[in-house]
Formats: C-alpha cells, sequence, structure tokens
C-alpha cells in the first residue's frame, strides 16, 4: 500500500468510526457563472460576499466544527470567473485546515492557473462536462488534456458529469471510458429536481433518470469502480441511486436525517457557507444562520442543528452525491472505498497515473 495513503488515515478513521463533527462542506465563493444550465438556479442569485478578513473569520469560526481532515468543496457560481479572488479564498480554506476540493466547469482553468491553485493548497480538481453525445459545449477533451498539468501538480483530477432524462447509457459509458483511459476520475451526479424554496437545482422532475436508466447504468458503473477504482462516488451512493429514479408512477428521492449525526447514530455530516456568511444544512439552504453575527464561543452543532432541523424535515428529497455520501459513509463498509483511496494517493509527482 502506497506510503502516501496514511496521509489520509485520519479521514478513513473519521468514516468508520463517526464522531461528533462534521466532515464536509460546501462554500459558494460567488454566484456569477458563464454557462447557464437548464438544471442551476445558482447564478441568478443575488448574493453580497464577504470581505477578506469575514472571510478568514467564517472559516476560523467554523472549523472546530468538523473532524481532523474535513473536505471543502469551492462552488459558485463559476469560480475561476475571478482567477485571483479563488486563489486567495484556497488559500485561506487550506490555511483554515481543510482539504480543499474546487468545481469547476473547466472553461477559465489553464495550466498556468492550476499550478498556482496548487501553490494555494489545493488538493481536488473536478471539472464538470456534460456527457451527452450532442452536448453543445463539452469540452471533454480540453478538461482531460487540463488533468495532466492537475496530476503533475499532485491534485486529485476528476470529471463530474450530470446524468439527466436524456442521458444515453451507451453514451456515458463511453463518456466513463475516455476518463478512465486518460487517468482521470469520473465522478457522476443525478440531476435533483427543483426543491421548493431551494438556491440550488432548477430542475423539473421530468429531468431526472427513470429508474430503469439507473439501473442499466449503476451496475456497470459499480463494475468499473471494483476494476479500477476510479470512480469517486461510494458503493453506498451507487445502491442509493440504485433504488432512486423516476418510475411511471412516481419520482423516488433520498431524504437526509434531520439531525447531525453522533458517535452512536448516523446523520448529517456537512452544511453549505453562502458567500455572505450565512449557513444552512446544504447547498438548497444555505440560508439560515448568519454566521458572523454569532460569536465563536457561541456556536456549536446543537445550536445549528436547532436552527437547521426543521428545513431538513420539510424538504422534500435530492439525489445529490456529496450529502448521501457524507451521510451514509459509515462503519466496515467504508473499507469498501480502500481502492478508490489507494488511487487518490497515487496521484502526486512521482508516479504516473494508473488504470
Amino acid at each position: 500500500m502506497p506510503a502516501e495513503f496514511f496521509k489520509h488515515l485520519d479521514a478513513v478513521k473519521s468514516a468508520i468510526a463517526p464522531t461528533e463533527k462534521l466532515r464536509y462542506i460546501n462554500w459558494y465563493i460567488q454566484h456569477g457563472c458563464d454557462l447557464d444550465c437548464f438544471y442551476c438556479k445558482v447564478p441568478k442569485q443575488k448574493v453580497g460576499i464577504m470581505t477578506p478578513d469575514e472571510r478568514v473569520e467564517a472559516l476560523t469560526k467554523i472549523r472546530p466544527l468538523f473532524d481532523k481532515k474535513p473536505m471543502i468543496s469551492i462552488i459558485g457560481g463559476e469560480p475561476t470567473l475571478r482567477p485571483e479572488f479563488l486563489i486567495e479564498n484556497v488559500q485561506a480554506a487550506h490555511n483554515a485546515g481543510f482539504l480543499v476540493n474546487l468545481v469547476s466547469n473547466g472553461w477559465g482553468l489553464t495550466p498556468d492557473l492550476i499550478n498556482r491553485l496548487a501553490e494555494a493548497g489545493l488538493q481536488y480538481l473536478a471539472i464538470s462536462v456534460d456527457c451527452d453525445a450532442g452536448a453543445e459545449k463539452s469540452n471533454l477533451a480540453k478538461a482531460l488534456e487540463l488533468h495532466k498539468t492537475t496530476r503533475e501538480q499532485g491534485i486529485i483530477p476528476v470529471i463530474n458529469t450530470v446524468i439527466t432524462r436524456n442521458t444515453k447509457p451507451d453514451d456515458f459509458k463511453n463518456f466513463t471510458h475516455q476518463v478512465i483511459t486518460a487517468g482521470s476520475f469520473i465522478s457522476p451526479l443525478v440531476c435533483s429536481p427543483e426543491v421548493p424554496e431551494g438556491v440550488f437545482s432548477s430542475a423539473a422532475r421530468d429531468a431526472v433518470p427513470t429508474q430503469a436508466q439507473l439501473r442499466e447504468i449503476v451496475p456497470w458503473l459499480a463494475w468499473q469502480k471494483i476494476k479500477t477504482g476510479r470512480v469517486t462516488v461510494t458503493f453506498s451512493y451507487l445502491w442509493t441511486l440504485f433504488n432512486m429514479g423516476t418510475t411511471q408512477e412516481s419520482t423516488k428521492l433520498w431524504h437526509c436525517s434531520p439531525h447531525f449525526r453522533t458517535k452512536d447514530t448516523p446523520g448529517r455530516g456537512y452544511l453549505t457557507l453562502d458567500s455572505d456568511g450565512w449557513i444552512g444544512p446544504c447547498q438548497e439552504f444555505p440560508r439560515q444562520v448568519n454566521l458572523l453575527e454569532v460569536p465563536a464561543e457561541q456556536l456549536s452543532l446543537q445550536l445549528l442543528d436547532q436552527e437547521f432541523s426543521e428545513v431538513s424535515q420539510n424538504c422534500p428529497g435530492c439525489l445529490y452525491n456529496c450529502y448521501i455520501v457524507e451521510e451514509s459513509l459509515h462503519g466496515p463498509a467504508s473499507l469498501a472505498e480502500t481502492s478508490t483511496f489507494i488511487q487518490f494517493s497515487q496521484i502526486n509527482t512521482n508516479k504516473p497515473p494508473t488504470s
């Protein structure tokens, strides 16, 4: 087993033996975007942006709520629209003690920017690409070329793609094969429908894949994960998807726990930080508590649980992999992810990618 694997032992331990700490946070650093995906309403939000001092305050204030090696996922909008601002935020998150993940549509990325993000502390770069063969703005070739630089910098190279009702299974399989063959990781996301009063998805329920679609795709994807270790989503997420989707009668969705996890019970292990300092239980509902107005000594999971639980209980459900993964990944089943952890650990400047 590669020595680098042991750098992630704290994260593995927290998955196998959950504590009363969080593991994951999404952070909208801004809301503007240069694309207009039909299933995303984020760019339409008019939300302010914290000052540099406020961002440091927010990250410093929430860090004690998290485990030793938590992940922070920087999202938007499109984060690369403001390169210097992005680098500053990656650095701030890294300095606060987070493993830093960036999600980008890739159009504004360059090798130079990736190099600078690596210097700032970026550890995981997910480029979102449309897997549909007829997509107008598919940028897979560019994304895979950029990921050569990503690997050289020791950053985990990931391709995100959204599966919708229009996704043809054969197109998706061919797309996934190209990603894995090129030495990158694939992170499939299933289109989640709009949530009333939510701020993330604008997709209608008829955009959610059918159960028949998912039952054709998911077993194949699980086999690719077993063979290569280069499918980032967990087996627990794949199993969830296998049981979800749209049938003739209804759309079956996943429901998160109304409460945070404890040492004895599974539950939410995540939250979302908005660009203006408000936090909420997930990316659909980030605006529940103004973090900048809560004194650090009063901030606790017990306080947030009281503020968030009603929202979580009233949510109609979703299919977002980040939340399903963080809630479901615990106990001995976490060991099934070992092959993917090993593939992650091999991404460094001294080793070529392995298939």
